[in-house]
């Protein structure tokens, strides 16, 4: 067993990483992380976590989600957190998500104004390099947890190139990751903040009486091969692969067609969520070596020229 400042070039096949803090007895989990508070603190964390060759193990007493991201900019800490919800999806997720030094425009700033006034916890520009939500607001007893995203037609909206990036597919992909999606307009802000400030107040409580937010809902896969068009998507008949092979069993072939009839929903997807989505419509419980590189592979395939 060694700390954070011996692990200095060490390589191991399997690495056990036991995060050495935790909550008081009131459950309220303080900030004390001794060397990550450091200048390079986050250098000797990163160390640690690169140092596994085949497997590395997690084992902490809280999760991503206790660690208030606008509590702390340190480096180390928000390396930390981030680490943690990369672990927690099993490898898919792991960003910088957090708060920015970006400043909110007027128009912004009046409606993170009314909600905080409301007694909301609001961040300005949440996200992940540039892509940025512009006002998220916080699930009032866990702190990590992000209950809403509000987009306001500023700026950044202005911004995008395409209206259909605007107006569809940000929307569709903060949705699918579980987030509830609210638009406020400038004209309608101007026009009437009361009931403005009372539509997102309402869209707030909904998402606080579901509490489910956060959490990408269950996929619609097809259990067999030989179903219609799934429920609620544009998509068109399953290609007839059939479900639950191994994956030395499919050809690349059958891997491209299920591929391709994912993206033909023309929704907007990361490589990762075409690699989740194609294990689920195909039956695969655990992300094996070999499973993500076909699946990869196909995804690479039938990569849009365009994306290329």
């Amino acid at each position: 067993m060694k700390n954070l400042e011996r692990v200095q070039g060490d390589e191991r096949d399997v690495i056990i990483l036991t995060v050495g803090y935790g909550k008081d007895a009131s459950g309220r989990l303080l900030y004390r992380f001794g060397p990550l508070l450091s200048r390079d603190g986050y250098r000797r964390l990163n160390v640690a976590i690169t140092r596994a060759k085949v497997a590395m193990v997690v084992v902490s007493s809280f999760g991503h989600d206790d660690m208030d991201p606008s509590r702390s900019t340190n480096r180390g800490i928000e390396l930390l957190r981030g680490y943690l919800e990369f672990a927690a999806s099993g490898g898919r997720i792991f960003s910088d998500r957090g708060p920015t030094e970006l400043q909110p425009n007027e128009f912004e700033a009046q409606v993170q104004a009314a909600l905080q006034q409301a007694g909301l916890f609001v961040i300005p520009q949440f996200g992940a390099s540039k892509y940025r939500i512009d006002l998220a607001v916080q699930h009032p007893g866990k702190p990590g947890r992000c209950l809403l995203a509000v987009e306001c037609d500023g700026a950044p909206y202005h911004s995008s190139p395409m209206a259909r990036d605007r107006d569809r597919l940000r929307q569709e992909h903060l949705e699918r990751r579980g987030w509830r999606f609210v638009r406020v307009w400038s004209t309608a802000w101007y026009a009437n903040q009361v009931a403005e400030t009372a539509r997102l107040m309402s869209e707030y409580q909904r998402a606080l009486s579901g509490d489910g937010v956060n959490e990408p809902p269950p996929a619609t896969a097809p259990r067999h091969g030989n179903v219609g068009n799934v429920p609620g998507s544009t998509r068109g008949r399953w290609p007839g692969v059939t479900r639950g092979l191994p994956i030395t069993e499919y050809s690349e072939r059958e891997l491209d067609l299920v591929a391709r009839w994912i993206r033909s929903d023309g929704l907007l997807r990361t490589d990762d969520d075409m690699l989740v989505e194609i294990m689920r419509a195909l039956g695969f419980q655990r992300r094996r070596s070999r499973i993500e590189a076909a699946i990869r592979a196909a995804i690479e395939r039938t990569r849009p020229s365009k994306e290329r």
